[in-house]
């Protein structure tokens, strides 16, 4: 595990440094959520598609293995699964990320994901989909090949096997976004009983991202 030293002080630092720097841009991104909260509707699922994807330069453009605008037609998937989507966020709104939040939001991850490669080619745009997700649910952790790669600096795999095989059944396509969550509920759960900072998913994805 844990090749980064003094896990406390490079957390303080990652909430600081979010502080000063992606928090209002972050900010932004979840008031147009809220501002334009359906799911059922292109000009609302379109707009926060293009916005958050280009943002958080989630790779759209460049994975994309599909006829059309990649951004018209992530939004049609969406809006094909409007009602799941809304009806799955509600169920986790207002909880506290935990190890049964994070199983429901895996599940709900897999199916749009699936959903998104069946006009991709095969291409799930896992990365997009925890992004789109996250700033309309900000307990859902945002996946990237970078975090991905940090997140093991903090984390003994010992401990994350029982977890990713007991959080949810999911087929194999399904796997990338679950052995992440996995290991984050484990990062998540030693902030907590090893800080007293308490911090957020999104200042976790905070310190990912400047160890990246």
């Amino acid at each position: 595990m844990a090749d980064v030293p003094d896990f406390t002080a490079r957390l303080t630092q990652a909430i600081n440094g979010y502080e000063g720097s992606w928090k209002p841009v972050d900010a932004e991104l979840y008031d147009l959520c809220r501002r334009r909260p359906r799911h059922d509707d292109f000009a609302d699922v379109y707009t926060k598609v293009a916005m958050i994807g280009r943002v958080y330069e989630a790779g759209v453009a460049r994975a994309w293995r599909g006829e059309g605008d990649p951004e018209s037609v992530i939004t049609e998937v969406l809006l094909e699964n409007a009602q799941l989507i809304q009806s799955s966020l509600e169920r986790l709104a207002g909880r506290p990320f935990d190890r049964q939040t994070a199983a429901e939001i895996v599940e709900l991850h897999g199916h749009i994901a699936r959903a998104i490669s069946r006009k991709t080619d095969g291409v799930f745009l896992a990365s997009f989909v925890s992004k789109y997700l996250h700033f309309h649910c900000p307990i859902v952790p945002i996946f990237d090949s970078n975090a991905q790669t940090a997140i093991g600096h903090y984390v003994d795999q010992k401990v994350v096997r029982p977890i990713r095989k007991a959080t949810t059944q999911l087929p194999e396509w399904a796997r990338a976004y679950l052995n992440f969550v996995a290991a984050f509920i484990v990062l998540y759960e030693r902030a907590y009983v090893e800080t007293t900072l308490k911090p957020s998913v999104k200042e976790l994805d905070h310190l990912l991202w400047q160890l990246s």
